[in-house]
């Protein structure tokens, strides 16, 4: 058993995530459309939250975690810290360094994919933060085990993965995506080197056998239009 998994997403009209290289809305309210996107993100009403580790670090946890002691645990387990909100953050940190100066995102309580060979010093701190945590195989990067997890051990019912591109093609390799929620920002943004809204590191077509449905398209303030749709999938492939 799954979550229900929306990846919501702005983007520029060429696909790009990199909000610093789009070029300014003609009525120059840059940031009030990417709230836009924000306010979306609400609507959704989903049961938890996600996007990858460079965004998460980028703006609100810079700093690494040091130990000396690598050692794992012999049999690590889920933790489920005492109090957590009604809705979660959760993380994919496969190289379990991350230094938290809380335990909430945004308020929202915090739950990190690890790595089974996570030192137990580390899951020892993280305890001692109140953060949460569950393992995702050796190399921490087993989406469907972290997403099984998450639905049986934290009862989480739909995510919201909110990117960046890195972590929505990972999520679109491992065809766990049911909806993708596109935002389009009216803008450009023009370069080859820039992020796109799947940005898959790794061997093969990671779409292969799966298609779009849309089901609804929204114009919103400013020019920003909303486009939903669900993904289908060959059982083939």
């Amino acid at each position: 058993m799954y979550p229900q998994i929306i990846c919501h997403v702005m983007g520029s009209v060429d696909g790009r995530l990199l909000t610093d290289h789009w070029t300014e809305p003609f009525n120059g309210k840059k940031n009030e459309l990417i709230g836009i996107y924000a306010a979306i993100g609400r609507k959704l009403n989903t049961d938890a939250w996600m996007f990858g580790k460079h965004t998460l670090c980028e703006g609100y946890f810079p700093k690494t975690f040091h130990t000396g002691d690598s050692t794992p645990l012999a049999h690590p387990v889920p933790y489920i810290a005492g109090s957590t909100s009604e809705r979660l953050f959760v993380i994919a940190d496969p190289d379990a360094n991350i230094l938290y100066e809380s335990s909430t995102v945004r308020g929202d309580s915090i739950v990190v994919i690890l790595p089974e060979t996570a030192p137990a010093f580390y899951l020892e701190y993280l305890q001692k933060k109140g953060i949460s945590y569950l393992f995702a195989g050796t190399k921490g990067d087993n989406l469907n085990i972290a997403m099984q997890t998450l639905a049986e051990t934290f009862g989480v019912e739909s995510l919201s993965l909110q990117g960046g591109g890195i972590i929505d093609g990972a999520f679109l390799q491992a065809r766990l995506i049911d909806e993708l929620s596109l935002v389009i920002y009216p803008g450009i943004d023009g370069s080859a080197n820039s992020t796109s809204i799947f940005h898959y590191i790794g061997k093969g077509n990671p779409s292969q056998g799966q298609s779009l449905e849309l089901l609804s398209v929204q114009t919103m303030e400013n020019g920003v239009i909303w486009l939903r749709y669900k993904f289908h999938k060959n059982l083939s492939h």
